[in-house]
């Protein structure tokens, strides 16, 4: 019985480790000076670079609201969004050395694009019913990640799941 006891211990902390791995990057990293960080589709407006307006007449209108309904529609259920584009340089490549362990091992490597000091790396885990993409970018240029789940049928069939 305490095999049993000690054993689901072990998988429990395992699980828990390894779904914690993207969240203890983001308390690291989200309250540093220049950081953005976005817990849903509806806080991306803070980052300040998405502007949706639509004119109308004299006046321009904010359409972030029916942005966010689109995406909802499109099959998005959630976006999670780490910016450190306006950090340190020290800030980014402790984050670049840190943000590869970080990724859960659910997750599959897709692409890589670049070398050690500016690379753009897609990973993605399948589950049931709905389909995760993780972009994570480490540069000079462009440093955080973005993670978006989605239950898209025709993305998800694209990538034959």
């Amino acid at each position: 019985m305490n095999r049993v006891i000690l054993l689901f211990a072990l998988l429990l902390v395992a699980a828990s480790v390894e779904a914690d791995s993207l969240d203890r990057l983001v308390r690291k990293y989200k309250k540093v000076d220049g950081a953005v960080y976005a817990a849903s589709i509806e806080e991306l407006q803070k980052i300040g670079k998405i502007k949706i307006t639509e004119k109308s007449g004299d006046k321009e209108l904010d359409k972030f609201d029916s942005f966010v309904e689109k995406m909802r529609r499109k099959g998005v259920r959630r976006v999670r969004l780490l910016q450190l584009d306006e950090c340190r340089a020290e800030t980014k490549k402790a984050f670049a050395r840190e943000a590869a362990d970080a990724v859960p091992s659910a997750y599959e490597g897709l692409l890589r694009l670049g070398d050690d000091e500016g690379a753009l790396s897609v990973y993605l885990q399948k589950c049931k019913g709905y389909l995760k993409i993780l972009i994570l970018m480490c540069g000079d240029d462009g440093c955080g990640f973005i993670e978006v789940e989605s239950d898209n049928e025709t993305l998800n069939s694209l990538l034959n799941f």
